[in-house]
């Protein structure tokens, strides 16, 4: 890769993660598995574009704030959706 195509590169993947930033909001109001996989792939699309050079994000949220809430977001989901003692089956 050329030095000016990774903050390119970069740029594209913030816009991915942009994306998923405004879905994972709208889906934390009405989804109910839609919360956990958004906000994962927030995460990972931000911490990537954050890799690439990327300091600049749209999301309401900015960093590092958008990455440490989307992930306590999906950690919340997976404790209530997967390990939450109201689902088990004894």
């Amino acid at each position: 890769m050329e030095h000016s195509a990774k903050p390119q590169a970069g740029r594209e993947i913030e816009g991915y993660a942009f994306t998923f930033c405004k879905a994972a909001f709208l889906a934390l109001l009405f989804g109910k598995y839609a919360v956990l996989v958004l906000s994962i792939a927030a995460v990972g699309l931000y911490l990537t574009a954050y890799a690439l050079g990327v300091r600049e994000w749209r999301c309401w949220v900015k960093p590092p704030w958008v990455v440490i809430f989307f992930a306590i977001v999906a950690a919340v989901q997976a404790y209530l959706l997967l390990w939450s003692p109201s689902h088990l089956v004894i």
